[in-house]
């Protein structure tokens, strides 16, 4: 059973929620991996207009706006990929 769980786990690391799916979960790895490619693409929308504003001292604000936003984005996409390596893993040992 661990190496099941095990192998759930790794799946999930390289892509998310397909653990969930290899432990019959499919709808919950489904609306995973639809979750994690929602928050990439805001992490690339945010990133796109971070790049875009450039840093000049009238553009300060849109700056810094866009440089938080994906510094946010980036670190609930770790949070959240982290999560679902954890489900998978816990779904395979139930």
């Amino acid at each position: 059973m661990k190496r099941r769980a095990l192998f759930a786990g790794i799946l999930s690391l390289l892509i998310p929620g397909l653990g969930q799916i290899y432990t019959g979960r499919g709808i919950r790895g489904a609306a995973i991996l639809v979750a994690a490619i929602i928050i990439g693409n805001l992490n690339i929308i945010f990133i796109v207009a971070f790049v875009a504003a450039d840093f000049h001292p009238e553009t300060v604000w849109a700056y810094w706006i866009a440089r938080i936003g994906h510094d946010v984005m980036s670190l609930w996409s770790i949070a959240f990929w982290l999560w679902a390596i954890y489900d998978a893993y816990k779904n395979a040992t139930e």
